[in-house]
């Protein structure tokens, strides 16, 4: 794995840890609809983009990346959902299978740049997260 796939999935890792303290930190006032928003959000674009990455970087391990991927992104989606309910922690998940599926494929067709604007989304979605818990 080249160094800067390694950077990029580790600021993935930070970012999303990052979101989740702070969400922990308000977890009572965040409401039905905005925690399906988090755990959606969170499992879906996680699981695009860490697929497209390792579908990137690893085109001939296809399988193992899409269960690898799906598997991440069911986790990052449930543990986001269980912030507020058990029902939004099956939508997170739910949300992170259709993600982990998805991720992979794209990942077969990406280049660079597209690696740089999945990292531009994941820093912009969970930092609208942060953003809109406060409001």
């Amino acid at each position: 794995m080249s160094i800067l796939i390694g950077l990029i999935l580790l600021s993935y890792l930070v970012v999303g840890t990052a979101s989740y303290w702070y969400l922990y930190k308000i977890r009572l006032l965040i409401g039905y609809h905005f925690g399906m928003n988090i755990a959606m959000t969170s499992g879906m674009v996680m699981g695009i983009t860490i697929g497209t990455v390792l579908g990137y970087e690893f085109p001939a391990s296809y399988t193992l990346i899409t269960i690898l991927t799906t598997l991440i992104a069911m986790i990052i989606g449930a543990i986001f959902g269980a912030l507020v309910d058990y029902q939004i922690l099956l939508t997170g998940a739910t949300s992170g299978i259709m993600g982990g599926i998805m991720g992979p494929m794209i990942g077969m067709a990406a280049d660079l740049p597209l690696i740089v604007f999945c990292t531009f989304l994941v820093f912009i979605s969970f930092g609208l997260l942060c953003f809109s818990a406060r409001a």
